[in-house]
């Protein structure tokens, strides 16, 4: 049978075949995750711990470990971001499918949980998890705003070119405000959901001694909330405590890259992503877990 590239030479591939190509690649990394990396995966579950409801918001701060906050725009995934301005100990903010492990990762979904996964032992970290967090989530849905119950991940390993590095992982859930106003929630509780988990992110990320924090454009897109207010949320937080985390880089998608650049900083000289070429699939349910991402033309997740 003809490989992927031959089947699709010369032209683009369809959804349904670059869908089953991240299958079949998600496969392909899982099983070497789980075995070239089963004791450390079982150290950082061992080291795993859950922020439930409203913990993560009241966790003290420690002292400042700068005088300010040194902020980053990039426009390249999380992982490219962590190899490329990662620096100390280093954060990664996995928003994650609130009630299925890697959101549908294995079954060729696409998104920034994906693509987390698809670099890391990230999955299997999620799947061993799953009975303690996913599925005790399973009643807390709240009209797709969810909550900020939270999973902290230790030691998350990422591995690019032959390059493996550690990075801890915060994985919680964006709330999807469209969804939300469709279930009768009311705008202000969309509001308060949104400043709730950006809140999370960063009490968890700095009570944890995160020196470098990677996060997204959290909540933005099909999410549903506007660019300006999750980069307000981020800019009052820094502002109020500064130097709390060392640096944060912004790896958002480049529609909202102007936006975040306006507030934190140009964007820093980058390498191509190798992403996959069928982001143009346009589910975006939950387990798909989608986000809003431009991607150019021709090129494949690894």
């Amino acid at each position: 049978m003809a490989d992927f590239s031959e089947r699709t030479a010369g032209r683009r591939p369809s959804r349904d075949e670059a869908r089953e190509e991240r299958r079949r690649e998600a496969a392909r990394h899982t099983g070497l995750m789980r075995a070239a990396f089963a004791a450390e995966t079982a150290e950082t579950l061992e080291g795993a711990r859950i922020y439930e409801e409203g913990e993560g918001r009241a966790l003290p701060l420690p002292e400042p470990m700068a005088e300010v906050t040194e902020t980053r725009v990039v426009t390249s995934f999380a992982p490219e971001a962590l190899y490329h301005h990662g620096a100390g100990k280093c954060v990664v903010v996995d928003p994650a499918a609130f009630t299925r492990p890697g959101g549908a990762y294995e079954d060729g979904a696409f998104g920034p949980e994906q693509i987390l996964c698809a670099e890391s032992n990230l999955y299997p970290v999620l799947q061993g998890i799953a009975d303690e967090y996913h599925r005790k989530n399973r009643d807390y849905r709240r009209g797709s705003l969810f909550t900020d119950r939270a999973a902290y991940l230790p030691a998350v390993l990422f591995s690019r070119g032959g390059d493996v590095r550690r990075a801890d992982v915060i994985a919680l859930p964006e709330p999807v405000r469209g969804y939300a106003l469709e279930n009768h929630r009311s705008e202000r509780e969309c509001d308060k959901a949104l400043a709730d988990r950006i809140e999370t992110i960063l009490r968890i990320a700095a009570a944890n001694g995160a020196e470098t924090l990677v996060v997204g454009a959290f909540g933005c897109g099909r999410n549903g909330y506007e660019p300006a207010q999750v980069i307000e949320l981020f800019r009052v937080w820094i502002a109020e405590h500064p130097g709390s985390i060392a640096r944060i880089v912004f790896a958002v998608p480049r529609l909202h890259a102007d936006a975040f650049r306006a507030v934190f900083g140009a964007a820093e000289p980058e390498r191509p992503v190798a992403v996959s070429a069928a982001a143009e699939d346009d589910s975006h349910g939950e387990d798909e877990d989608w986000r809003d991402v431009e991607l150019p033309e021709g090129i494949t997740l690894r």
